[in-house]
């Protein structure tokens, strides 16, 4: 007997749900044959063969000898594939008439929109890209150079079609979903007028004038509008930049506010005074213009133009004229050294080290011969400050360096100097260095001094030369990963070629 008829009509019985007396009725037998059949003991007709074989679309040998799961697994493949070749036949057919059915305007629409997402999806993959290369470099970094840039590259070259496959997939389906699942086409043999149809923002699309009747973007669905939402996705990004953009103008707003209020301290300073106040108060106008614009465009306000251009020219020209006559207030100050009032003299004493040696930043230190066995400096500082002594080469190096006491009188005093039309220097260095030390003492501090600022020279110059032998020493290296890549390949390519002969 056949088993594998019998095993073939239990399955393909229990997946249509049928019982045996179900089967026996529509067979016209007893269910009791059915049983025979299923269980071997028996076998069927010729007759009840073929109407099996009609009944569940089957081949007669496949029902007899072959595994009838089997077969319907390759039956239910191959209509898979012819099923996806359909489709995608389908959608070039669509595809060529929907824009065969446009005209030019709309096409263009179409073509532009599509371009759009295009480049929004190579954005994100190329962000994803380079992303997922740097956390795979990171990943394995502690591996050897070649292991690494095999694996990475191996993950690069997956992630990249991964973003090519889901990108082309992503592209197609809004473009089916936008378009081709609106597109349709009604036969009629009246008269040929133009079509017009409508797309999401209620905009006429139109077509030539031809036999069929094509609707795009159907009123009742237009609430799918990706369009709409990339754009207004786009519009919140700019938006939230603008707002930055608002609060940075603002704090200039607050800034000027307070330069306004505190101009008012240099009022005895005539011509500078009115034309600093003109400066001010014009800046500020145009700083409120153009945080009204912003504001303007974040909400969606309309700008009154005439206007903004009008007050932006007006304060244009009054800055203009508010630094010009700021510029002939300055031409009646008088610029002052520093006098004896605005200077005090302070003296400070350090022992003598054999690596002692000063870090001033003035210009003109002045060494003085004296019997005296530590050494005794002397300088002047303006009297708002206070020096201090700072220690920061090994112990060995002294420098003096000044802060400010009394930052209220300082204000005062510049002031005081602006209303009088005076430009004093409130220079914060100290000057007029004297050091006193004995002739040997002297010898001593120059000779460290030049010893510390060469050493420092060449201490550069050693770490510039070891960093461009690090540079040279990296480019070698490239090269000898290069010849060992291609020393590589060639080996492949003789095992290749040894395996081929040894075949032949």
């Amino acid at each position: 007997m056949n088993n594998q008829f019998a095993k073939n009509l239990k399955s393909i019985r229990k997946e249509h749900n049928l019982s045996q007396e179900q089967l026996a009725e529509e067979l016209e037998v007893s269910r009791q044959a059915i049983s025979k059949w299923e269980s071997s003991a028996a076998y069927p007709e010729m007759d009840k063969i073929i109407a099996l074989c009609e009944k569940f679309d089957l081949n007669i040998d496949d029902l007899l000898h072959k595994d009838i799961k089997e077969v319907q697994k390759e039956v239910e493949s191959k209509k898979s594939i012819n099923k996806g070749i359909d489709d995608f036949l389908s959608f070039i057919t669509d595809t060529v008439n929907l824009f065969s059915s446009m005209k030019a305007k709309s096409k263009i629409k179409c073509l532009f929109e599509q371009i759009l997402i295009i480049l929004v999806l190579l954005l994100l993959s190329c962000i994803i890209i380079s992303m997922g290369n740097m956390m795979f470099s990171q990943l394995f970094g502690a591996l050897p150079f070649r292991i690494k840039e095999t694996i990475v590259s191996a993950l690069s070259v997956i992630l990249t079609l991964f973003c090519i496959i889901t990108g082309a997939i992503v592209f197609i389906h809004i473009f089916k979903v936008r378009y081709l699942d609106y597109f349709i086409k009604t036969k009629h043999n009246t008269d040929n007028k133009t079509i017009i149809s409508e797309d999401d923002n209620n905009n006429p699309i139109d077509f030539k004038q031809n036999s069929e009747r094509v609707i795009i973007r159907d009123p009742k669905h237009s609430e799918y509008n990706f369009f709409g939402a990339l754009f207004k996705a786009i519009s919140i990004i700019i938006k939230f930049f603008v707002l930055l953009f608002a609060l940075f103008v603002s704090f200039i707003l607050v800034l000027l506010l307070i330069s306004f209020v505190l101009s008012f301290l240099v009022y005895k300073s005539g011509l500078f005074f009115i034309g600093l106040l003109l400066s001010i108060v014009s800046f500020a106008f145009i700083v409120v213009i153009i945080l009204l614009i912003s504001l303007n465009f974040i909400f969606n306000r309309k700008n009154e133009q005439r206007k903004i251009i009008y007050s932006f020219i007006t304060a244009i020209i009054v800055l203009g004229c508010g630094i010009g006559i700021a510029f002939i207030g300055t031409l009646n100050f008088r610029i002052l050294k520093p006098n004896e009032n605005m200077l005090k003299e302070e003296t400070k004493e350090f022992t003598m080290t054999d690596n002692l040696f000063f870090d001033f930043f003035a210009e003109k230190v002045t060494y003085v011969q004296s019997d005296i066995d530590n050494i005794k400096v002397e300088y002047k500082i303006n009297r708002y400050y206070k020096s201090k002594v700072y220690i920061p080469y090994n112990n060995e190096g002294i420098a003096i360096f000044t802060e400010c006491t009394d930052p209220i009188k300082l204000m005062k005093e510049f002031v005081n100097n602006i209303n009088n039309k005076r430009i004093v220097s409130l220079d914060s260095q100290i000057s007029d260095i004297t050091i006193y030390a004995s002739k040997e003492n002297i010898e001593k501090i120059k000779n460290n001094a030049t010893e510390y600022y060469n050493n420092q020279i060449s201490y550069e110059e050693r770490i510039n030369y070891y960093m461009d032998l690090v540079d040279d020493l990296q480019s070698q290296n490239y090269e000898y990963e290069q010849k060992i890549q291609e020393l590589y390949n060639q080996i492949e390519q003789y095992k290749n070629y040894l395996n081929i002969n040894d075949i032949e």
